[in-house]
C-alpha cells in the first residue's frame, strides 16, 4: 500500500474494525469518541490520532465530523496515541487540506508526510522525560475535559502522591493541575480561533461546568475574555 492523505466524513456510529497499516487521523471539523483496543478517547480539532496496524478501532461522531486521514506503512518510532497540537501544526494541517483540493504527485505527497512526521516529532514528548511521565500525560491528554485528582494520575504513574507531584514537576516544571488547565487554555484558545462553537459549547469541551469559571480562567491566563479573543481573531 501506498501513503495516501484523504479527508473523510462521517456523522455517525461506524462499525469497529482494524487496519493492516499504519493511520493517523486528525480531526478538522467536529468531535468524535474513539475506542482504540477497549479504551475510549475523545477528540476533537487540535488532536492527533495514532492508529497502530492491527489496533482494533471503532467511533461515534457526535456530530458532522470531517477529518485527515494518512495511511502508511511505517511510522515514526514511539509516537503516542493522542498527540495535541500547537498552533504551527495546525496550520501545517490546514496548509495539507488546501492542497488537497489539487492533483497531487506520489513524490509531492510523500513530502508532505514526511514533513507532517517531522512535526509529530515536535509536538511529541521529549524522549528525556522519564516513561511513568509520559504515560500520565498521555492518559490526561485523552480527555482534557475529564477532573482527575493526583491519587488517580499517581496509580497510572505507579507512584505514590508525593513522588508523583515531585516526578511531574521536574519533568514538566508545572504541577499535574497547572498542566491539565494549560492544555484546556490551549485548546480553547484553538477552537475559539477555529470554529464557530459557541463560547458555552467550548467551556464545556475543556472540562468546565459554569462557563464564568472558563472565562475567569481563560482571561487570567490570555489578558483577555474568550469573547474579546474571538472577536480579534
Amino acid at each position: 500500500m501506498n501513503k495516501k492523505i484523504t479527508i473523510r466524513t462521517y456523522s455517525k456510529y461506524a462499525k469497529g474494525h482494524t487496519h493492516e497499516h499504519h493511520q493517523i487521523l486528525i480531526p478538522i471539523r467536529g468531535f468524535i469518541d474513539l475506542k482504540l483496543n477497549g479504551v475510549t478517547a475523545s477528540v476533537s480539532y487540535g488532536d492527533c490520532v495514532v492508529i497502530k496496524a492491527g489496533c482494533y478501532h471503532e467511533f461515534r461522531a457526535r456530530e458532522d465530523f470531517r477529518f485527515l486521514i494518512i495511511d502508511v506503512n511505517e511510522l515514526p518510532n514511539k509516537l503516542n496515541t493522542i498527540i495535541p497540537l500547537g498552533e504551527a501544526a495546525n496550520n501545517y494541517v490546514k496548509f495539507v487540506e488546501n492542497q488537497l483540493e489539487f492533483h497531487l504527485t506520489p513524490s509531492v505527497e510523500e513530502r508532505m508526510i514526511l514533513l507532517l512526521f517531522d512535526i509529530l516529532d515536535m509536538q511529541d514528548l521529549s524522549s528525556k522525560i522519564d516513561s511513568r511521565i509520559k504515560n500520565t500525560i498521555q492518559y490526561i491528554n485523552q480527555d482534557i475535559s475529564k477532573h482527575y485528582t493526583i491519587d488517580e494520575l499517581a496509580q497510572v504513574a505507579f507512584l505514590s502522591p508525593t513522588q508523583f507531584k515531585f516526578l511531574f514537576n521536574k519533568n514538566i516544571k508545572l504541577t499535574p493541575l497547572k498542566y491539565l488547565a494549560k492544555m484546556r487554555m490551549e485548546r480553547a484558545k484553538i477552537l475559539l480561533n477555529n470554529t464557530d462553537l459557541p463560547i458555552t459549547r467550548i467551556s464545556e469541551e475543556v472540562g468546565f461546568v459554569c462557563p464564568s469559571s472558563f472565562t475567569r480562567c481563560f482571561s487570567n491566563h490570555y489578558g483577555q475574555s474568550p469573547k474579546n479573543y474571538r472577536i480579534k481573531c
